[in-house]
């Protein structure tokens, strides 16, 4: 059989048109998936953070039990519940009537001992807040066309929960 001189060349120029569409779409189809699973893992974390937070008020240190809390608890149990999110990227913020706390990263207040909730604030019904943000970094941005090298589009996503302290 002989082959045809004008169709050589044909299969690359097809791949050049459908190949490349087809990498992008199942790349951008990979960050979407991603970015969902960071959110679900960020609003996971700021809703655990607060229930901890929201069952360990003013009565919860009746009798023998000790457990007060400080920031720095609080910000270990938030690196704890955030899994797979650097702590280095992840910041939160506490919030109660009378005070307001920002770990800006998490791991900056592990150290922190002040008392969360705030005395004052930790009254049954006391209504505590939980805001948490996370930088997402995604990997289709370095292949975007036009895009100057080593700079990379960022986004934030971020989770917010509110409870009333419980005990």
């Amino acid at each position: 059989m002989k082959r045809r001189r004008r169709s050589s060349g044909s299969t690359v120029l097809e791949f050049a048109l459908v190949g490349i569409p087809m990498v992008l779409a199942f790349i951008s189809v990979v960050e979407i998936g991603l970015a969902m699973w960071t959110y679900q893992t960020l609003a996971y974390a700021a809703k655990e953070v607060n229930r901890y937070v929201a069952v360990h008020g003013t009565h919860c240190s009746s009798g023998a039990n000790n457990c007060t809390l400080t920031v720095g608890s609080v910000a270990a149990v938030a690196s704890t519940y955030a899994l797979g999110l650097s702590s280095g990227a992840l910041n939160m913020t506490l919030t109660s009537p009378s005070t307001r706390y920002t770990c800006n990263p998490v791991s900056s207040c592990t150290s922190n001992s002040n008392p969360w909730p705030p005395p004052a604030d930790a009254t049954v019904g006391t209504i505590i807040k939980v805001r948490m943000l996370y930088q997402v970094n995604p990997v289709l941005t370095m292949m975007w066309p036009g895009a100057m090298p080593a700079t990379y589009g960022s986004y934030n996503l971020w989770a917010f929960s509110e409870q009333r302290v419980l005990f």
